[in-house]
């Protein structure tokens, strides 16, 4: 009698988690001026999908068939799994690579790693109690030294400059967004303000074009009106990008989750770095194990490999990476 009521307590509290990863489930297409609030559920996606996948341990070993209902709907929302969890589908080593060139086909195939980094004004703000943090993260970028490094929330200074000095490049834009790199460059340009996204032409075998991103901030007090900004801003960003006479690699902090309409928007047509060669569950929010807010994506031409976010905690962001194959 206990155990029955019991059950019907859980079923009821699992339909109820079962209807919010169903809605969930529209996140993506659904423009925040409409019904803004079910855009947080993209925020507690992975807690949600986690509670029911319990529920279904549950069911399974009570021999209860209300299971079904929870797999099925699971597996309905099989592509938004895939964007917070990934299984390395893309891996490739130094040996690997070689092999690669030897083929006539890709002989003069181009591997380079990009990385995107928000450093939080390189404490300037001593967000983090450490006066050693600046230094630390320009020393870091050296030791790594990305082909193309994308920085949100940059922070001029004497110290900082020795970043662009380290990649003997220009500080053309002078703002919060910079795109460093030893290739050549032969344009840039800004998309709604120097603040919200710039781009650069970038000469490798060929010319590609790479963007920097960074999407308005969530604040308790206005998250209905961060939300809409941001799908505003991704609707602008995707038309310029859907206007570029070259391939795109995109970069960024978008301030979203991948359960989101602004992920969705300007991720379309393009392959997600995370999901080609990355593996776990995707995390670069320094402090919430599921969140994933920052990005490299790229065309799809082009393949990723060995995705990677640094252990590293110089800001609030942690820094990723990954390697490109240019064909």
């Amino acid at each position: 009698m206990i155990k029955n009521n019991l059950n019907k307590i859980l079923f009821l509290i699992n339909s109820l988690i079962l209807l919010l990863l169903l809605i969930s489930y529209i996140t993506p297409v659904l423009h925040p001026d409409y019904l803004w609030h079910i855009s947080l559920l993209g925020i507690f996606f992975p807690l949600i999908l986690a509670l029911n996948i319990l529920f279904s341990i549950y069911w399974i070993i009570s021999w209860k068939k209300y299971f079904w209902a929870n797999l099925i709907i699971i597996l309905l929302g099989n592509t938004h799994i895939n964007n917070i969890i990934a299984n390395q589908k893309n891996k490739l080593d130094n040996e690997s690579f070689n092999e690669i060139q030897k083929n006539k086909e890709h002989q003069f195939d181009q591997l380079i790693n990009i990385m995107t980094f928000n450093v939080r004004l390189l404490n300037q703000n001593q967000n983090i109690k450490d006066n050693n943090i600046e230094n630390d993260i320009i020393d870091f970028i050296k030791e790594k030294k990305p082909n193309i490094l994308c920085v949100q929330e940059y922070n001029k200074s004497n110290k900082s400059n020795e970043l662009f000095k380290f990649y003997n490049s220009t500080n053309e834009t002078d703002n919060k967004l910079q795109i460093l790199t030893k290739y050549n460059v032969i344009n840039y340009g800004y998309i709604e303000s120097k603040n919200s996204c710039i781009y650069k032409d970038i000469i490798l075998n060929d010319t590609i074009r790479v963007y920097n991103i960074h999407l308005q901030n969530n604040w308790v007090k206005t998250m209905k009106a961060s939300y809409q900004k941001r799908a505003n801003e991704s609707i602008i960003i995707k038309e310029h990008i859907n206007q570029s006479p070259y391939p795109v690699i995109i970069c960024g902090d978008f301030n979203d989750t991948p359960i989101s309409y602004t992920y969705s928007k300007i991720k379309k047509g393009l392959l997600d770095a995370f999901q080609e060669s990355g593996i776990g569950i995707g995390n670069s929010y320094v402090g919430v194990p599921s969140l994933r807010i920052d990005y490299i994506l790229h065309d799809m031409n082009y393949k990723s490999y060995n995705y990677k976010k640094h252990k590293y905690e110089l800001s609030d962001h942690y820094p990723i990476s990954c390697n490109i194959l240019i064909p």
